[in-house]
């Protein structure tokens, strides 16, 4: 028995319409079809290989939690490999989405990398090997 793929990664959405222009228009992912359930709606954007990024708006909001990124037992954040991290930040910094670290080298990771958070709160870490 072994797994064969990775298939998708999920983010509850805090704010629908800033979610769908930040993944879709400024990160220029590709769009899949939705799915709409009693209880909630699933948008599907294709990250690279055949992974899926898994976005879910319930009907029924349920209070946003504030995290800091050090707390334990916690899915910590995303990380996308880019052919310019500089050019990432400089976008993303351009539409009010600031580096909290910001992209710098890590001679124990050997890449350029720097994190900020999507609209939800999702830390996102972007990074290129040197």
């Amino acid at each position: 028995m072994e797994f064969t793929n990775m298939d998708h990664i999920t983010i509850n959405v805090v704010d629908l319409e800033k979610t769908l222009w930040f993944y879709g228009e400024l990160l220029e992912l590709k769009s899949l079809p939705l799915v709409e359930f009693e209880t909630e709606t699933i948008y599907y954007f294709q990250l690279p290989g055949s992974i899926k990024l898994e976005l879910i708006d319930y009907k029924n909001k349920s209070e946003k939690h504030e995290l800091n990124g050090l707390e334990r037992g916690i899915f910590r954040h995303l990380a996308f490999n880019c052919d310019n991290v500089f050019e990432f930040e400089d976008l993303l910094t351009k539409h009010g989405f600031s580096f909290h670290v910001p992209v710098s080298f890590n001679e124990k990771l050997g890449f350029y990398g720097g994190l900020t958070k999507d609209p939800n709160g999702v830390e996102l870490e972007f990074l290129q090997y040197k």
